[in-house]
Parts: structure tokens; sequence; C-alpha cells
């Protein structure tokens, strides 16, 4: 029998993994499902990016670039400008990604020493499961920070023994799964904090154009010497099986995030890159889209306001953080749930250190049409 990486053991199933068990067993009782567990939104890729997609499967495709196109790095640079007001070499500062999950999970290799004695890579708690073991596969001490009130993390408040052993640090803003909203100052003094310690910032941005509210900022208006950041065109454009975003930032930790990405080829194919050039060049579908998603929250925002339930954050994302009602935990309720067909995510699966076990997330994915029903059903189990 081969030797294994004993960390695989260490590891519970990837949260989503064993969500979709439960969901399997219910349906098998013959239930209607109202699934609003995982963040895939069942509304269709706008038809101009599957077009862009098509007419690029030429005939004979070659391998891709681990940097990228120019001409999709000059469509992204061109968002970055319109939607943050920050200009960007195309050349230099961007780097596409296949989709954020891999991006997550292979950034803290750039940083890393698995033999020195500060290798914490420190992240907010609840949050994107990939941060804690991206860290933990690359050898680091993953450090999770847990997170209430607000749900903004804030790294300033971090004590000192823990700053002089970091060597990067996640934000993630709009925060999934609470939806809270960092603000530009606070950012600010997230980056001016790490400039001054030579800790690599990285901020998840992977939800910055669904907003309820006044649009988010990006960590790249407070500069982007020592920082990156992270976009995907799942939510923003409904490309969640195309797997494309970007990572942008410092020219240097790009260039070095390049030549770690070359070692396991880690590239979108061409055809993948054309539909991302289309998406990344138009804003109008976005918008749609955030009219969509805020008519699906108004609903079940109505439905809980209703029934005195608390909704956290909300100001962004394509999640409610609902905070369960007295007597329950987050298991003991997404069971109940779960019982009567609605599908929604303990707030467990998001935290490292105990965090979330007094919430679930519902994700926005339903029709607006399946959306009202849910609501009939969960009134109906609720009150």
């Amino acid at each position: 029998m081969p030797r294994m990486n004993p960390l695989l053991d260490r590891l519970a199933d990837y949260p989503m993994v064993e969500l979709e068990r439960r969901k399997e067993a219910v349906a098998a009782r013959g239930l209607t499902l109202y699934d609003f567990s995982i963040g895939d939104p069942v509304e269709e890729t706008p038809a101009f990016i599957r077009q862009a997609l098509h007419a690029a499967v030429h005939p004979h495709l070659g391998y891709p670039s681990i940097a990228g196109a120019a001409d999709l790095r000059a469509a992204i640079a061109g968002y970055v400008a319109r939607r943050f007001g920050v200009d960007l070499d195309p050349a230099t500062q961007i780097l596409p990604t296949a989709g954020s999950k891999e991006a997550v999970f292979h950034t803290p290799l750039l940083v890393v020493d698995p033999a020195a004695p500060d290798r914490a890579v420190v992240f907010p708690d609840p949050g994107y499961p990939a941060y804690q073991r991206g860290v933990l596969f690359a050898g680091g001490e993953a450090v999770a920070v847990p997170l209430d009130g607000d749900h903004v993390f804030r790294p300033w408040t971090l004590p000192e023994a823990l700053l002089q052993r970091t060597r990067m640090i996640w934000l993630n803003s709009p925060h999934n799964p609470s939806g809270a909203v960092t603000s530009l100052a606070e950012l600010q003094r997230a980056a001016d904090l790490c400039r001054e310690r030579d800790i690599l910032l990285v901020c998840d941005e992977a939800y910055a154009d669904i907003f309820h509210g006044e649009p988010p900022p990006s960590l790249l208006q407070a500069g982007t010497e020592g920082v990156l950041v992270l976009h995907s065109l799942s939510k923003r454009s409904g490309m969640t099986g195309y797997r494309s975003g970007f990572l942008a930032g410092d020219a240097a930790m790009i260039a070095r995030m390049r030549k770690l990405r070359s070692n396991p080829g880690l590239s979108s194919p061409d055809f993948v890159n054309a539909a991302a050039r289309a998406a990344w060049s138009d804003d109008a579908h976005v918008a749609e889209r955030r009219g969509l998603f805020r008519a699906k929250r108004q609903l079940l925002l109505d439905l809980f306001e209703e029934l005195g339930l608390e909704v956290h954050g909300a100001e962004a994302t394509i999640y409610l953080w609902v905070r369960v009602p007295a007597g329950h935990d987050d298991e003991s309720w997404a069971a109940l749930l779960l019982d009567r067909g609605i599908v929604v995510s303990p707030g467990r699966m998001f935290g490292v250190e105990g965090a979330g076990r007094s919430y679930v997330r519902l994700a926005l994915v339903p029709s607006v049409e399946e959306i009202r029903a849910a609501v009939g059903a969960l009134r109906a189990v609720l009150s």
C-alpha cells in the first residue's frame, strides 16, 4: 500500500460534499427540494458570452498561456478602471485564473516556508473553507479569526505575537457567508498595516458586483503595493462552470504567481478566455443580474422580518446569513428545514473554530418563482 499524505485523513469531507449527501437522502423520499445551499444560481449564462465561447472553439486548440491572452488582460484592466477607478498595467499586474477556488487554494504557496517559524496565514472565520485548506496543504500555520457582530475582519486588532509570525492575511469583502462589506477606510488601514510588516494582503472580492446598496470598494483603491485581489465571473456573470477569474495588484507578486502557476500548469482554455473577455467587457448584464438577486432577496427578507428572524450583513453577495431561532443551533434548524424539503447550509460549514453555529446560510440560487413557492413552505414550517 503506498504511503499517503495524512492531512487528507485529518480533514473532514469538503462541506458541500456532505450537504449533497443529505440532499440526496431527502430527495429519495420524493419530497420537492427548495435548494438554497450551493451558490450556483439557476439562471442562464447570457447568450453573448456563450456565443463568444462557441466562436472560439477552433479546429485546433493549442496549449493556453499561463499569463492569459493579452486581449483578456486588457478587458480585465478595462473592467477594473470602470468599476473601481484604478488603472492597472495588463502586462504586469493582471493574471487570469481558472476560477477563484484554485487561486485561493494555491496563493499561500507564494509565501509559506514550511520550515520557518513565521509561516502563519490568517483568514476570517466563518469564511470560504478553501482559505484554511490551502494554507494546510502549503505547510503553513492556518489561523482563523472569529467574526461576529458586523462580520468585518480588522487585522489591526490582531495580537502582536501573531502579526510577527504572519506572512499573509486574507480579507473577504463582500464577505461570504454574511454579505458584510469592508469600507475603503478599513481596507486602507489593513493595507498600511501589512505594508509596514511585509505581510502579503489578499482580498477575495468575488462578490464585488453583487450588491444591494452602494457599490463595495476594492482593496486596489488602497494602492497596489504589497496587495492582491481576486475576482471571479462565477457570480458576476453566471459562469460558475466556466472556471474563470483573475488575480491583480502588485506587479512583483503577479510575476511570482505566474512563475508559481507554471508548475502545475494552471490556466483556462482559450475558448473560456474568449467568453471571459466578452463578460469582463460588458456591465449591462451584471446590472440585470443584480436586479434579479435583489428581487429574490427581498422575498426572503420580507418573510424573515414577518417571522422575527435576524438577518446579518446582507449588503452584498447572493447569500443571506440568518440567525437561528432560540432553542436551535445551526445543525438542528437546518435538519428541521431539510426534513420539509428546504435546503440551507448550517453555519458551521463555513467555520473553523466553532464559528457560525448560530446561523444558517441561504444562497439565492432558485428562480424567483421557486423562491415564492419556498416562502410559502418556509412560512408553513416556521410559523
